[in-house]
């Protein structure tokens, strides 16, 4: 058997091994060199030294694996291509990605078309884990999960001449996205491992995340601005779940969290392949739950959008490609952000010795007094911001590379994947501690092995197989599942092994493999394994008869159908009664529901033997605030509540121009009927004088110097059409009596404001020949009014009703959510009011 190493030998990047095994010649992955003064390309040549590949075999969809597979493909196109499902999709965004980039890349030649990216995703044959494959004559092959990323495999190659085991890259704890690596006690003759981190022992993950966490919420606390650039298949998809985990459990404050680049496309293929994910984020995909996405975490669509985001006053986290800020939208973001004193740059990842990255890593470490610059997009950028690196790596380190070869006990260990010092080092640790021999080999490197005598390899057994003609549908499935438990119990297996167990047929297409997944999903007499959700066994007697029982729905499952049909009709809250077994549905317009309403209740009813109704009273708060919104402008004296004649009447001081337009949309929305008044003069009844001093104060008392009094209603329409064009008009007109006899008294929502007019009530009393005053009465109503409408309008959530302090005319807020709009909210509201807002 000959092992020639075309790339990845003491190197991270590029990595192709190709396998001279029984006449045959199989290459394992075929990767790109992503360093800038790198050759690309693996040693290939080596390969028509050997007349060419009958089988190239890929464990995982990152460019350093697969970036060279359209041109080697493309050589050999009789090649059949062999990967899992989750791989093929994967592969496919990445391929015409990395071709975008090369043809907008000046100067540069694309190592491949768009044409040879399509015949090499014809060529491929999906095999899924765990499947033993024959791929030729006395050869198969199996990939094992290997944790690391969605998809990522270890591939076990067996043959007459002896069995290879290619670990990929490989990760043995659990991920956020995806379970560790599951691999069985196979029994290899050679074992092809990577040893990336062969040197060290990693940082236990929950301080790292945490870690992520505090710097996120430094940059919130800042207002600041953060890039996250991460590899866009694998890291992205953790930062993600790690900081949408945070903010649920009320660690991290909330953000805007902005999803761009390829992230965004390899989000889409991590949804549409939930078995390949880790059990609870793929059982959340399965009940329908979009797992990326949220109101805080949502995806870039449009490119003009990244100004704009850098732009606002406000604190946001960005997490893009590329991991390495070699390009892609993460560069143009640490361009921006890394001159800003309350910018941040966090690494997350592996970076080249050459990358962006690696350079602003070696920049933490320089002095207070260097000038530190960064070379981007070919411009120099000065670094002012806070950079920080959070290790959240998805390779294994020392202790698991030797835990993985305990398990599979090699008797010739080839290290890979990894810088010459950290490859010799573990080189040197595993010869003492293992029996076998330990090659490090480096690119372009042959090593013959003569296996005499091929380890004996375990083959499972099925006892008993039904073969039946007909196909496996709805219909028979409850009998496959008897005759399985019965023979089997609760044993794992794969879609492909039900297969064979149903119909004794090895060659099995992949339609049917499409159309049982969905059946064993559906099904009530099967279940995925707790870790592996390719994997399927049969329940017990006991389950399904307890499923098949008539039960009643817990509480959240309750709740999860009432949001699954209601949703739509935007309901507050629903209040389910235990005792009579009734849901009650709360809304703030009950009366302004759609009629379509009643068939979802009657459907409801019957699926779960629930009653429903909806609770007919009005939310007085909403109804008063939607009124108040479409008054804008008006000021309001009283608004009154007739709740068995759905009626709203609502008392202003002056008149409305588009009062149809008002009533109609207010109907709309809630169901009741809407009545605007005119209470534009109070004429009080006391002709009692009363003392100066008690009523107004003297500085907003205004005296007419001998003018002919006009009579009151002109007055009061001079004062109107005074008061017309105003920001702040006078919502109570009240004719009053001194010592100095009758006047006007002017009421505003504060007397502050009346003082701003002071000078325009002067002009009024020549016009009028009225004395008038500013009442100093405060309008608390109006004030709590207006604070609560305003918090509302910008997402600013109270812990109770504002309270008002009428010795320094302020009024306090108690804020839960949404502080950072309070300066918006404190400006508009203190000159409306001419009142003060504080916060508790």
């Amino acid at each position: 058997m000959n092992l020639e190493f075309l790339g990845g030998a003491l190197e991270v990047g590029g990595s192709s091994i190709l396998v001279n095994i029984d006449n045959k010649n199989i290459l394992l992955d075929a990767g790109i060199r992503q360093g800038a003064s790198k050759d690309p390309i693996p040693n290939f040549r080596i390969i028509q030294e050997y007349g060419g590949i009958d089988a190239i075999i890929i464990s995982h969809a990152h460019l350093d694996h697969i970036g060279c597979l359209p041109l080697i493909s493309k050589e050999y196109p009789n090649a059949r291509i062999y990967m899992n499902n989750m791989t093929k999709d994967l592969v496919k965004v990445l391929l015409y990605d990395s071709l975008k980039i090369m043809n907008n890349r000046e100067s540069e030649i694309p190592l491949y078309a768009e044409g040879d990216v399509e015949s090499t995703l014809d060529r491929i044959f999906p095999i899924n884990y765990e499947v033993t494959f024959s791929i030729f004559e006395n050869m198969s092959i199996t990939f094992y999960n290997a944790g690391h990323i969605a998809g990522a495999s270890c591939i076990y190659l067996q043959s007459a001449e002896g069995a290879v085991f290619y670990s990929g890259d490989f990760s043995v704890f659990s991920q956020r996205t995806v379970e560790g690596a599951k691999i069985p006690k196979l029994r290899p003759d050679i074992a092809i491992v990577e040893s990336t981190y062969g040197d060290k022992l990693h940082s236990n993950r929950d301080i790292e995340e945490d870690l992520l966490v505090e710097v996120v919420n430094d940059c919130i606390s800042n207002k600041g601005k953060m890039i996250i650039p991460a590899f866009a298949l694998g890291r992205a998809q953790e930062v993600i779940l790690i900081l949408k985990r945070a903010i649920n459990n009320g660690k991290l404050k909330k953000v805007k969290i902005y999803v761009d680049g390829m992230v965004r496309d390899i989000n889409r293929v991590y949804k549409n392949n939930p078995l390949y994910l880790r059990n609870s984020l793929g059982k959340k995909i399965l009940k329908g739950t979009e797992p990326f996405y949220d109101d805080n975490i949502v995806e870039i669509k449009r490119t003009d959008n990244r100004e704009e985001i850098l732009s606002r006053n406000e604190a946001a986290v960005i997490i893009s490609s590329s991991g390495m800020l070699t390009g892609g939208p993460s560069a143009f973001y640490a361009e921006k952000i890394a001159p800003m004193e309350n910018g941040y740059i966090v690494i997350t990842g592996y970076q080249d010795e050459e990358a962006p990255g690696r350079q602003i890593l070696n920049l933490m470490e320089a002095s207070e007094e260097e000038e530190k610059k960064l070379i981007l997009n070919g411009l120099s950028v000065p670094v002012k911001c806070k950079v920080k690196k959070v290790g959240l790596s998805a390779h294994a380190d020392k202790g698991e590379i030797k835990g993985l070869l305990q398990r599979i006990t090699p008797k010739n260990i080839f290290l890979v994947h990894g810088n010459e010092e950290v490859i010799n080092s573990l080189g040197i640790e595993i010869s003492k501690e293992f029996i076998g021999r330990v090659f490090t080999p480096k690119c372009g490197e042959k090593v013959s092995i003569n296996i005499k005598n091929p380890r004996k390899q375990f083959k499972k057994q099925f006892s008993h197989i039904l073969n039946k003609a007909v196909s496996l549908t709805n219909e028979n499935l409850k009998d496959f599942w008897e005759f399985l438990y019965k023979n089997y119990n609760e044993r794992l297996f794969t879609i492909e092994e039900l297969l064979y167990l149903w119909s004794g047929k090895e060659n099995i297409n992949a339609e049917d493999i499409e159309s049982l997944k969905e059946s064993l999903l559906e099904s009530i007499y099967f279940e995925n394994d707790l870790r592996r959700l390719f994997l399927f066994k049969a329940r017990t007697f006991d389950e399904v008869a307890l499923d098949l029982a008539p039960k009643e729905l817990k509480q959240n499952e309750l709740m999860e159908i009432i949001e699954g049909k209601f949703k739509d009709f935007n309901y507050k809250k629903a209040s389910i009664m235990l005792n009579c077994k009734e849901v009650i549905l709360n809304f703030d317009f009950p009366h302004g529901v759609s009629s379509s309403i009643k068939e979802v209740m009657e459907n409801f009813k019957n699926e779960t033997d629930w009653n429903i109704s909806l609770n007919d009273k009005i939310n007085n708060n909403a109804a008063e605030i939607l009124a108040r919104n479409l008054l804008e402008g008006h000021i309001i004296k009283k608004i009154s509540f007739y709740p068995e004649k759905h009626n709203l009447q609502i008392t202003i001081n002056n008149e409305v121009e588009n009062k149809d337009t008002i009533l109609n949309q207010f109907q709309k929305e809630t169901g009741w009927t809407l009545d605007i008044l005119d209470g534009s003069i109070s004429i009080s009844s006391n002709n009692n004088a009363t003392p100066l001093n008690n009523s107004v104060k003297e500085e907003r008392f205004f005296k007419s110097i001998g003018n002919i009094q006009v009579e009151q209603n002109i007055a009061l329409n001079t004062i109107d059409k005074a008061f017309e064009n105003e920001k702040h008009k006078p919502y109570k007109k009240s004719i009053k009596n001194n010592h100095l006899g009758k006047y006007l008294e002017l009421a505003f929502i504060s007397p502050k404001i009346g003082e701003l007019y002071s000078e325009k009530l002067s002009h009024i009393c020549c016009e009028t020949g009225w004395n008038i005053g500013i009442s100093d009465k405060v309008n608390q109503n109006e004030l709590m009014n207006l604070s609560n409408m305003l918090c509302f309008k910008n997402g600013i959530v109270l812990k109770k009703n504002p309270s008002y302090n009428g010795s320094n005319l302020s009024v306090t807020l108690i804020i839960i959510n949404g502080e950072e709009n309070f300066e918006k909210v404190k400006e508009e509201f203190e000159f409306n009011t001419g009142c003060t807002l504080l916060k508790a």
